[in-house]
């Protein structure tokens, strides 16, 4: 149970960090996602205001058109646009001299029947159109525009333009009784429009960009002090979950947690060398209730943090050491044998004696019992190594404290 605590502590502490990375990762995704959508919608919408304008346009081209040459356009008849052959030459020249200056570069004429009856291109003239949906929606009397980009036009002039934007835009063509009688074809060059259409969609983008930006960076701020305070808050929450809160060694849980740990790590070297061992130290503080009873819990507690303290300085780096209940400690020592154990358990009841403790202005003589045992097969496990060293400590006891006694792993054979 208190591996698995520590182990998702140690998650957890790690979360922070990950949560800005992620911030970090999704926040950039996002500001792509919305200044792309938004770019995308903003040249849509550019784009559909340059139709409708060319549409308007075209609409009103085409009215004063049928007004100003309905006498070409109606040649035989009311119900149907019909261009006099005799007349068309007339016509074009009325035509191409009226339209050049609204930027249409090209326009088709059909009669009712689908037949081109006039367009600038005069090789189409006669041609029948079928299967045409957009020629079928004028000719039912609705408007269709629709823009597209040309790699070349011939223009009204006879120019040649190269990568032009047209709106290409079928309208009926009324009679003086107001039923349809053919329809428009108009080509409306719209190229003017494509750098203000860029434009409009770069300084969009950019003045989005900054903003979100600013709102990014100010939420990363945030975040980022939330997170560091979460991680401040995790760390001492890892720290309370393995450490004895009086003493600040391991508590218990760590501590059989770290030995277990050590124990796995002789199990996995066993394979490749011999020899490995681990020293198990039982320490328990010789009358330690009367301390407590003579001068108080608080004194009980600075004679605890002092023997603690004196102990550390006895051990390596990587020695475990912690409170295993009470009065009780514990320490264990990797790569030392049973002998080896003996003279550590020594040196720290030497430590412990060499010196009176001062404690709230007491001086007492401390002194502690040691229970010595050392671990030479891991998979014996961690409890059979602490019963023999709380025996050899019980002994240490019964024999008068303040004195190291040892049980090898041989008394169990």
């Amino acid at each position: 149970m208190a591996e698995h605590e520590i182990f998702s502590l140690n998650r957890l502490d790690r979360d922070p960090n990950n949560l800005l990375r992620l911030l970090v990762i999704i926040g950039m995704a996002a500001m792509l996602a919305i200044l792309s959508l938004t770019g995308i919608g903003i040249y849509r919408q550019a784009v559909g205001d340059v139709l409708h304008t060319a549409e308007d346009d075209a609409v009103r081209i085409a009215s004063v058109m049928v007004e100003e040459h309905k006498e070409y356009l109606f040649s035989r008849g009311a119900d149907n646009v019909a261009l006099n052959p005799d007349g068309i030459a007339l016509f074009n020249e009325q035509v191409r001299k009226f339209l050049h200056p609204f930027e249409i570069v090209k326009i088709k004429v059909f009669d009712l029947n689908r037949v081109i009856v006039y367009s600038t291109d005069a090789q189409i003239i006669g041609k029948l159109v079928v299967e045409n949906p957009r020629l079928d929606r004028a000719l039912s009397g609705w408007i269709d525009s629709q823009q597209e980009r040309k790699d070349k036009v011939i223009d009204l002039a006879e120019e040649q333009r190269f990568d032009v934007d047209v709106v290409e835009t079928y309208l009926p063509i009324y009679n003086a009784d107001k039923q349809v009688a053919g329809s428009f074809e108009l080509y409306l060059d719209v190229t003017r429009y494509r750098q203000e259409i860029n434009q409009r969609v770069t300084v969009s983008l950019l003045i989005l960009g900054s903003i979100l930006l600013f709102v990014f960076a100010l939420s990363y701020v945030v975040v980022y002090l939330g997170a560091r305070q979460l991680k401040n808050l995790l760390l001492r929450l890892q720290q309370m979950a393995i450490s004895d809160p009086l003493t600040g060694a391991f508590n218990r849980g760590a501590i059989l947690n770290r030995a277990d740990e050590e124990l796995s790590r002789m199990e996995r070297r066993s394979a490749i060398e011999t020899g490995n061992s681990l020293g198990v130290i039982m320490i328990d503080l010789d009358h330690f209730k009367k301390i407590n009873d003579t001068y108080g819990h608080q004194v009980g507690d600075q004679v605890l943090c002092e023997m603690s303290r004196r102990v550390g300085n006895c051990l390596r780096e990587y020695d475990i050491f912690g409170r295993y209940g009470g009065e009780e400690f514990l320490a264990i020592i990797p790569d030392v044998d049973f002998p080896g154990a003996l003279v550590s358990a020594e040196r720290i009841r030497f430590e412990l004696t060499k010196a009176p403790f001062i404690c709230s202005n007491h001086t007492l003589a401390i002194t502690a019992s040691f229970g010595v045992t050392c671990c030479y097969n891991p998979v014996e496990g961690i409890k059979n190594a602490l019963r023999r060293a709380d025996e050899a400590l019980y002994q240490a006891k019964e024999e008068g404290r303040n004195r190291v006694v040892g049980r090898d792993c041989s008394a169990d054979v």
